[in-house]
């Protein structure tokens, strides 16, 4: 096996197992997760075999480590006829611990004995190799034994190899076993193996993905998959999720100071010298949240996995992250070049001084070489100078380095830059808080850069007014806003805060110059989205979405990609929502759009909650809620929770449900500055009434009388609302009233659940006769566009009301072999995180898979598919 980058491991291995003098016939491998211990037992194990040595063991497992003794069963399982070859009394101590014959239990040491003397045995047919695989898992007996093993094998013709997670502070080491560590590769071996694997990689993502992955190889093999953008293989993005997150958790569960110490570590590229700031105890609770551990380094300390400190640098806020950079460049003084780049992340409103400083140690750089390096420090130099003459000095210094070190076209770009900044200083601020919005949802920030000067960037204040959502920062903008002579930014201040109406947009962007700026027309598509217009301005949003390349036009291509997923997704075309998501997901990632990437991860949220999927709604609204919380964005806050309250009513859970609703909009409450609060309504009204909350219903409903006139579909929540809370005389005329508005049917899911709630209240009110239409119809438009869950809930109620439902022809033809293969894992229980990491899919993906098996299939839920895949094979064989 070539195994590149291991060559000192791999030749411990094969002297162990040679049994070569001096060497101890053990290997206990030892490292972080990804390092690759599980490759090297795999290749200790084809050696051994190849060698003609039996190899005996297996694996530990996280739902066996509570069972005793479960690992000695599976180690004796192959070999139990050796077991009649020993002493009667080790016979029968093993055969009780291994459940096979009666009697009390033994004690430990007789066990231990009586397992020896069984390897002993087979060992005298032949060598034996004893290899476990995670054998942290095992459980704590089995271990007991096989570490009094593990000391008495060289009398035999036995030797073992285990691998097993890294080392904690408080476990000892015992004499006479081999401990080897499993380090991360070298510079050179890292690269090596992420040619191998990926070959063909822009140097500038090959040096990204090096530096992130630290020489974990499964890092190195994942990360590509997951940092970049669509050329590569997206299979693998459920490995960085899955360690961040799990990371990110352990990191929010820690004190304040320990969590600050640990970022300030981060940030100096995990040089845990800092330990001093922390007591022996505050040290010991990060080593056992499993955020860092001990090594041979001067500090004896280290991050775990490098994805750690990837994990505590994005929970950081903006702020916090600021603060660190802003330590680190006091205690790197002595250091030019490392407190320059600190002192560039730690400030955000211009500053001479600083910029002065960084323009000096640019210089120094570029004497030593270091031109493309020295011109990345002049641009920040440069956005931290307050005069514009002296920005567009630095500008020009920066476009002569560029020059020098061969990046022409962005030495042209910069003296461009350098004009424009002595013209017009306000766009300048306008731009710079523009990225820190879309770059890292920097909300605050942003709003501070303009603040300072009047009339710079109105647009870029109301659109973090609206991700903010704070009524304070909305009373600002609307005075700002006030003395605007742009009419599109009064517009959009208008739309967002509930008093634009639809004929303004309308009219606004009927008369936008084909060749008009896209952010004018993103901007004005999202006012578009508030009033229903989409569907009528869907060449602009294609127009969005190819304009990929050229200057700036990414950051507004992935907004066409947000509005294409959020048209689809009304108009029930989910998978396409959901592959312009994606799409668009793919390009923020690439780009490193997070504000974006977070509106896209909300749609595809929102389509895994309306499908029914709860366990995909969950995971992407813990990831929306770990970014947006310490950052104030509180739309996307609301619409992760909306996400999990729809999750919640698709399964009946109206509780839940309610609980999400009012986090978005008090009952009662519709504030116009909460964006989706007047989305809310109906789900909010009906969750209400389905939890006997009569009275908090009738309050919405009142608070909503005068949203109805703002867009159609808004007319139909709130008229279905009306009825939901009315007499029982009034409420069916009100339900075909609002099913009866124009065009409805344009939004299938809003409705199929309108038409749903209708055929519920009918049933209750014992007229099955009246219910079986609405209910027919509901079930056949969820169906129509993959609202499984709903369409169970649909097909519940007409049986209940004395129909047969009549369940779909099973057909084998529609599965594609990955989504056959999807169905038989889930059919066997696995859950979607099980089927993925089996698969080496993401959960979303496998979920995807899943909601559109079950049309296929004629069924309707998950326990329904063993039965279904059974008559597909009976099919097959007829």
């Amino acid at each position: 096996m070539d195994i590149i980058g291991r060559a000192g491991e791999l030749a411990a291995l094969r002297q162990a197992i040679d049994r070569a003098p001096g060497v101890l016939p053990n290997v206990v491998l030892h490292g972080d997760p990804g390092v690759g211990k599980s490759v090297l037992l795999q290749a200790a194990i084809a050696y051994a075999r190849q060698r003609g040595i039996r190899v005996l063991g297996g694996s530990g497992f996280e739902s066996e480590a509570q069972f005793a003794f479960a690992g000695l069963h599976q180690l004796f399982a192959p070999v139990l006829e050796y077991v009649d070859r020993v002493e009667p009394f080790h016979r029968d101590t093993l055969l009780r611990v291994l459940g096979m014959r009666d009697g009390p239990a033994p004690d430990r040491l007789a066990i231990s004995v009586a397992s020896l003397a069984v390897l002993a045995a087979v060992a005298e047919d032949g060598p034996v190799l004893i290899a476990v695989e995670d054998a942290h898992w095992v459980d704590h007996p089995t271990r007991e034994v096989m570490m009094f093993v593990l000391l008495r094998l060289q009398p035999y013709d036995l030797r073992a190899v285990f691998a097993r997670r890294p080392l904690t502070a408080t476990e000892r080491v015992t004499p006479g076993v081999h401990m080897l560590e499993a380090g991360p590769l070298g510079d050179e071996a890292a690269g090596q193996l992420l040619d191998l694997l990926h070959p063909g990689l822009p140097p500038s993502v090959r040096e990204r993905v090096l530096a992130e992955a630290a020489g974990n190889p499964l890092a190195i093999t994942e990360l590509p998959q997951t940092s970049v953008g669509v050329e590569l293989l997206p299979a693998g993005a459920s490995l960085r999720t899955r360690l961040e997150t799990g990371f990110a958790g352990r990191l929010l569960e820690l004190p304040p100071r320990i969590r600050t110490t640990l970022l300030v570590a981060a940030l100096d590229g995990d040089r845990l010298q800092h330990r001093a700031e922390l007591s022996a105890y505050e040290l010991l609770e990060a080593e056992r949240a499993g955020l860092v551990t001990r090594d041979s380094t001067p500090s004896g300390l280290r991050f775990r996995h490098p994805l750690v400190r990837s994990a505590i640098t994005k929970t950081a806020s903006p702020e916090e992250t600021r603060e660190a950079h802003a330590v680190l460049a006091e205690q790197h003084k002595a250091d030019p070049e490392l407190r320059m780049w600190h002192l560039a992340a730690a400030t955000v409103e211009p500053d001479e001084r600083v910029a002065a400083e960084i323009e000096q140690a640019a210089r120094a750089v570029s004497l030593r070489g270091g031109s493309g390096l020295a011109v990345k420090a002049l641009r920040r130099a440069a956005e931290l100078t307050p005069d514009p003459a002296a920005r567009a000095v630095r500008l020009e210094l920066a476009a002569e380095l560029a020059g020098e070190s061969g990046q022409l076209d962005l030495a042209q770009d910069l003296l461009d830059q350098a004009r424009r900044h002595l013209d017009d200083p306000a766009r300048t601020l306008a731009v710079r808080a523009q990225i820190l919005m879309l770059r890292d949802g920097d909300l605050d920030a942003a709003r501070r850069l303009l603040r300072g000067t009047p009339g710079a960037g109105p647009l870029v204040r109301v659109l973090a007014a609206s991700y903010a959502q704070d009524p304070e920062d909305w009373a600002e903008v609307t005075d700002l806003v006030a003395g605007c002579d742009d009419e599109h930014v009064r517009l959009l201040h208008d739309v967002f805060l509930g008093t634009g109406t639809a004929e303004r947009v309308r009219t606004a962007l009927d008369t936008l110059p084909g060749d008009a700026p896209p952010g004018r027309v993103a901007a004005l598509c999202r006012a578009a989205t508030w009033m229903d217009l989409l569907p009528d301005y869907r060449g602009r949003i294609r127009a969005l979405t190819e304009g990929e390349a050229g200057q700036g036009a990414v950051t507004h291509a992935a907004s066409g990609h947000w509005l294409a997923a959020h048209d689809h997704f009304l108009a029930g075309r989910w998978e396409a929502a959901e592959s312009a998501a994606n799409a668009g997901l793919d390009l923020c990632v690439r780009h490193d759009l997070q504000l974006l990437a977070h509106d896209l991860r909300c749609s595809l949220g929102w389509i895994a909650a309306a499908r029914g999927d709860a366990d995909s709604a969950r995971e992407y609204s813990r990831t929306i809620e770990q970014w947006a919380a310490p950052r104030g964005s509180a739309l996307h806050l609301s619409l992760a929770a909306r996400n999990l309250a729809l999750a919640a009513m698709a399964h009946g859970d109206y509780e839940t449900a309610y609980a999400h609703w009012t986090s978005i909009s008090p009952p009662g409450v519709i504030s116009p500055y909460v964006a989706f609060a007047p989305w809310a309504v109906f789900e909010l009204v009906e969750s209400a009434v389905r939890t006997s909350r009569t009275a908090e219903a009738k309050a919405h409903v009142a608070a909503a009388d005068g949203l109805a006139d703002r867009a159609p579909r808004l007319r139909l929540h709130v008229m279905a609302a009306q009825a939901l809370v009315a007499s029982d005389e009034e409420a069916v005329p009100l339900f075909r009233a609002a099913l009866a508005l124009p065009r409805t049917e344009r939004w299938p899911f809003d409705h199929a659940r309108v038409r749903l709630a209708l055929g519920e209240l009918q049933r209750r009110r014992l007229q099955p006769g009246e219910a079986r239409p609405d209910l027919r119809r509901a079930a056949g438009l969820f169906a129509s566009i993959g609202a499984t869950a709903w369409q169970q809930r649909a097909e519940q109620e007409l049986r209940a009301t004395g129909v047969a439902v009549t369940q779909r022809p099973k057909a084998a033809h529609g599965l594609t072999a990955q989504q056959l293969e999807v169905a038989q894992l889930a059919a066997s229980g696995l859950s979607n995180k099980e089927i993925g990491e089996r698969l080496f899919l993401s959960s979303r993906t496998v979920s995807a898979h899943l909601y559109r098996i079950f049309p296929k299939l004629g069924i309707t839920s998950r326990a329904a598919l063993r039965d279904a895949l059974a008559g597909v094979a009976a099919d097959a064989v007829n």
